[in-house]
């Protein structure tokens, strides 16, 4: 049974301290997104629901692409759910669990976003109360978006102030004051964390690894110096000021924040870094595909569904050469995995899945299926909703049962439901020598879909591939767009082999997923 009038939930996509989120899709587009329940803990805290009703109304104001999009926020008595947009990425958690740590280039890449989201909502009054590696997700073209505004982890011991301890700053511990220089002092912390693949001060019980010592931990937010000797120089000041004791000491607002880490990124790392720190995400993520929410086939011939990295655990392991660096990876593996598993016939071969097969939603597990609001027979439930993004009018205030907006099937990028983004049915590559092709992408409407590709090179059987060059183009006016590509890969060494490679992804995503291709080309005999 579906608990939020006007969606489908398809599957869970995780749970954690805070509720559960769910895979859905708005019924009458089709379009994705994500539902989060919150759990009973948060429900029974009368504070805290007031404040996150409060919230919302705010919240569904926010349009920047830095933060997750809140659709909307529906409450019953037995159920409050926030709906919001759908990215299909990974956590900044998940990333590090993985690589450890990112370059960084990459680590102020992150924390740009997430000030610039936090900016976004600090100026709507709302801070977000617990800015950690969990909320902090990461796409396939390196972008972050900054998710759970307002949702905060609620304390397992007596005393201690709702938060996640790693990240919680000195006035959260003594005064539980929460605001703008605590979601400051706290991204600092994710920026440490993202370098260093450690918070800068936590504390774990003696004997229990893992279990964090919480009074431990607070004693050294509230006295011990950030430790800047084991960080990069160009972060040394961000740091300092950003994680200062005295919340007077930190910058006056994210936006500030975020023009002196321009500065010091370019200072230090030069007019590109951004654009290197991206792709470096761009590369761990990708590597984290099969993660991805989206990165999933259920099968309607019975049994339990099948993931794409069962599917591929399943297969005999790729030849070396499949195996390459960065987003090609995975790109290979999906596609050889939609397939049905065959490995291309040579180095020319264009890999071209079948739509994937999708079946009816399985139920949501029984704890989340109890009785909810049913148009018959419960009250209506007290939604806050986004307006449409052509209205200027304000969004539905609570306790009207308006049904909402309908986002788009192709929302993504921009993280706005645009009425005219449509969903793209499918993304080939028609045509590819090495040096020139065509790919053909089909959508549901003629709006805006962004074509992204990347070129790469190995030189070798068994060498890694590289990424050359990356582009990106803008499809509108069609529903069906044949576009011709060109890329000079320089000159292959004489007696050589090289294979030129050709990743192709679209915005929104397209339904068959990432798409690669390969072609060998040989160099000039040698000279006797």
């Amino acid at each position: 049974m579906d608990l939020v009038p006007g969606y489908r939930e398809v599957r869970q996509l995780g749970a954690g301290h805070t509720g559960r989120v769910f895979l859905a899709t708005y019924q009458s587009t089709g379009a994705y997104v994500a539902i989060k329940y919150l759990n009973a803990t948060l429900r029974r805290d009368t504070e805290f629901m007031d404040r996150f009703r409060s919230d919302t109304h705010q919240l569904v104001e926010i349009d920047d692409p830095s933060v997750v999009k809140f659709y909307e926020y529906v409450e019953t008595p037995t159920r409050a759910a926030v709906v919001m947009e759908l990215v299909d990425g990974v956590s900044l958690r998940t990333l590090l669990a993985d690589h450890g740590r990112t370059s960084p280039e990459a680590a102020l890449a992150v924390l740009k976003s997430t000030l610039m989201a936090l900016a976004a909502a600090h100026e709507k009054g709302v801070p977000h109360r617990d800015v950690k590696p969990e909320n902090v997700l990461v796409q396939a073209d390196g972008t972050t978006k900054l998710a759970d505004f307002g949702i905060v982890v609620h304390a397992e011991e007596p005393g201690v102030p709702a938060g996640t301890p790693a990240y919680m700053s000195p006035e959260l511990w003594t005064q539980d004051r929460a605001g703008p220089p605590a979601d400051l002092y706290a991204a600092a912390c994710v920026l440490f964390e993202t370098v260093k693949g450690r918070p800068p001060f936590h504390a774990y019980k003696e004997g229990e690894e893992g279990d964090l010592d919480v009074p431990a931990t607070r004693d050294k937010h509230l006295v011990e110096p950030v430790p800047l000797e084991v960080v990069p120089d160009s972060l040394r000041d961000l740091l300092r000021r950003g994680m200062a004791k005295d919340p007077a000491v930190r910058y006056a607002s994210a936006r500030q924040f975020a023009a002196e880490l321009e500065e010091d990124a370019v200072a230090g790392y030069g007019p590109e870094w951004e654009k290197r720190g991206r792709r470096h995400l761009a590369e761990l993520a990708t590597l984290l595909a099969l993660r991805f929410p989206l990165a999933r086939a259920d099968h309607a011939t019975g049994g339990a569904p099948i993931t794409l990295r069962e599917r591929i655990m399943s297969l005999p392991r790729l030849p070396p050469h499949l195996w390459v660096a960065g987003a090609t990876v995975v790109a290979v593996a999906i596609a050889l995995v939609l397939s049905g598993g065959r490995l291309p016939p040579g180095p020319g071969a264009i890999l071209m899945p079948p739509p994937e097969e999708r079946s009816e939603p399985a139920p949501s597990p029984a704890d989340v299926t109890t009785s909810g609001p049913t148009r018959t027979t419960s009250p209506a439930p007290r939604r806050t909703t986004v307006a449409p993004p052509t209205s200027q009018a304000p969004p539905s205030p609570a306790g009207t049962s308006a049904p909402p907006p309908p986002p788009t099937a192709g929302q993504g990028g921009t993280g706005v439901p645009d009425a005219a983004r449509p969903a793209v049915q499918a993304a080939n590559i028609e045509r590819w020598s090495g040096t020139s092709g065509s790919i053909r992408v089909a959508a549901n409407g003629t709006g805006p879909v962004r074509l992204r590709i990347t070129y790469t090179r190995r030189d070798g059987d068994d060498a890694p591939a590289r990424t050359v060059r990356q582009e990106s183009r803008t499809l509108r006016g069609s529903t069906v767009y044949t576009s011709n590509v060109a890329h000079d890969p320089g000159d292959v060494a004489c007696g050589r082999r090289a294979y030129l490679g050709i990743l192709v992804m679209t915005e929104p995503a397209s339904g068959n997923g990432p798409q690669v291709s390969e072609a060998a080309v040989d160099g000039p005999s040698c000279p006797t």
